[in-house]
């Protein structure tokens, strides 16, 4: 039976002077040629090496002279140590004459597995876009657009985002997170949230000027242009790419809510104009008239204009000069002794009124009968006046001088602070009033109260005119 055998496999196995083997070939090119017989479709050329399984492996011991031997492991080591520490997977082996080594090398499948990069890398596209797809959104590496965020269609929200996140550096355990992201319709965002302390939009360390500009589109799928832009000296521009000043308007300005001069809780800006008040508890006091030259550049002028013809270029008017008001104001509201006309006026969005160098003329009612007539002093300092008063119907004579009237304080003018209103006696109540401007500066002033009733409605007259 042996030689039968040895003459059966001598058939297919040619040997060569130099010890060399060849198996289906006569002429072996190696210690071991083995030729496939590729053109049998019958025979499954290989050469399989001993099979068995990582724990089996584990189980004998190899030496130096077993170094180069090949096995093909069916199982992973279920407890990896010693020389098959590295048997893990299956796959063929090789002994390095210390340790079992996979073919496979080191490599690590990125769709299964966690590694790292040994060096710098460099991801060639070659044309072809690279996506990564997640359940909500999918990245996209394209070679012609860039960085595509998508969100996908069959997600719940459909929206796309990217979060820039710096981790908690202050011990509060919040991070810091920067969010762009976009939602169907609605408008796109960029929000710096959670312990982040600003969003800071700027340009920086650039060879030339560089503004921020911000651009629109009227929609219809028109290209959006240039409505703003803040330049790189920090002047902003409306409609215009080259501001001159601070802030430059190249269209018409609406200011929807101004504070009448000398309401209370109207402003929170403290008087001195060095910080704020924590609630909105100051009272706005006018002290300025802006005006603007032939360019439009606003600029101002000391002290209020008139409002009745005057000219105030230093917060007067002219010698001469009458400013004046008419109100009508219904008899129900004006007799109480709770009512003032300023405070009506204020609160019913009538005109202002007349100031004349911080002095408002003024009045408050009593009852049915009678007002009192008053001046306030709604500058923002104290005010020296001197007054004398009369009343035509009564022939009632007031005179007080030297007065110092608090800011927000006022001065009651009539000689027992009460003045006909009623139709019938109807009077009116003339103050010639003196204010000192400076130290050497005085102003006279004629202030004019004359109210009377006509049906159900109080018919107010004020007028203030320069004298000196």
């Amino acid at each position: 039976m042996k030689k039968n055998t040895i003459l059966i496999v001598s058939l297919f196995i040619g040997f060569s002077a130099y010890g060399q083997v060849g198996i289906n070939t006569e002429s072996p090119k190696a210690t071991l040629d083995v030729v496939a017989k590729a053109a049998d479709v019958t025979v499954t050329d290989g050469i399989i090496a001993p099979r068995l399984t990582g724990n089996q492996l584990r189980s004998k011991t190899y030496t130096a002279e077993q170094t180069g031997a090949l096995v093909y492991v069916t199982a992973p080591d279920t407890a990896p140590a010693g020389q098959t520490v590295n048997v893990t997977s299956i796959g063929y082996y090789y002994f390095n004459g210390t340790q079992w080594i996979s073919t496979a090398g080191n490599d690590v499948n990125i769709y299964n597995a966690n590694g790292t990069l040994t060096n710098a890398r460099r991801i060639t596209l070659g044309g072809n876009s690279l996506t990564v797809q997640g359940t909500g959104q999918s990245t996209v590496f394209n070679p012609n657009t860039g960085l595509l965020q998508t969100g996908l269609a069959t997600s719940a929200t459909k929206h796309a985002s990217g979060i820039f996140t710096a981790a908690d550096n202050n011990g509060n355990a919040i991070s810091s997170r920067l969010i762009f992201q976009i939602y169907p319709e609605q408008a796109g965002q960029i929000i710096a949230d959670n312990d982040a302390r600003a969003l800071a939009l700027s340009t920086h360390l650039t060879t030339q000027s560089a503004p921020i500009t911000f651009s629109t589109s009227r929609g219809n799928s028109t290209e959006g242009t240039e409505k703003m832009r803040i330049t790189g000296e920090g002047n902003i521009g409306i409609n215009t790419g080259t501001p001159t000043e601070k802030f430059d308007n190249n269209g018409i300005t609406r200011l929807r809510s101004l504070p009448l001069s000398g309401t209370a809780n109207a402003i929170y800006t403290l008087p001195a104009g060095n910080g704020a008040s924590a609630s909105q508890d100051q009272t706005f006091t006018a002290t300025r008239t802006v005006v603007a030259d032939s360019n439009g550049v606003l600029g101002y002028v000391n002290g209020l204009p008139s409002t009745g013809g005057g000219t105030p270029p230093t917060g007067s008017i002219n010698v001469g000069e009458t400013i004046s008001q008419i109100y009508a104001v219904p008899s129900a509201a004006a007799n109480v002794n709770t009512f003032n006309l300023g405070a009506y006026v204020s609160a019913n969005g009538l005109p202002a009124l007349p100031v004349i160098d911080g002095l408002q003329i003024n009045l408050q009612g009593v009852n049915s009968t009678y007002y009192d007539p008053r001046i306030y002093n709604i500058s923002s300092a104290p005010q020296l006046i001197s007054f004398q008063s009369f009343a035509t119907q009564v022939n009632e004579n007031r005179t007080s001088l030297n007065n110092t009237v608090a800011a927000g304080n006022y001065l009651q003018m009539d000689a027992n602070n009460i003045v006909f209103w009623t139709t019938t006696a109807a009077e009116v109540e003339t103050s010639n009033v003196q204010v000192q401007i400076d130290a050497n500066t005085y102003r006279w002033y004629e202030f004019k109260w004359w109210c009377m009733e006509i049906g159900t409605t109080k018919k107010i007259f004020l007028s203030v005119t320069r004298k000196a």
